[in-house]
């Protein structure tokens, strides 16, 4: 799994996972309940799209999003349950 760390990247992979599931643009727009030229810049990687939208199509398509540590500089790592609720 390679991580997703820009906005075209994103969108890249809410493409490719739409065409797996064999949707067109108008289809998982439908599903999702946003606009196709919406879906269109978000697949393009527009740094705009709004977070709300993108995960109703991550949620159309069946994906969420899941947090993962990345290595700092030094090697540390954050931890996410602290930040996500799960720690002290």
């Amino acid at each position: 799994m390679r991580p997703v760390l820009t906005s075209k990247a994103f969108g890249s992979a809410v493409r490719r996972a739409r065409k797996v599931q064999g949707l067109s643009q108008v289809e998982l727009a439908a599903r999702a309940g946003v606009g196709r030229p919406w879906l269109s810049e978000l697949e393009t990687g527009k740094r705009t799209a709004e977070l709300g939208r993108a995960l109703l199509v991550l949620s159309a398509l069946d994906l969420a999003i899941t947090f993962v540590p990345a290595p700092g500089l030094d090697g540390s790592t954050v931890d996410l349950g602290q930040i996500i609720g799960g720690g002290p």
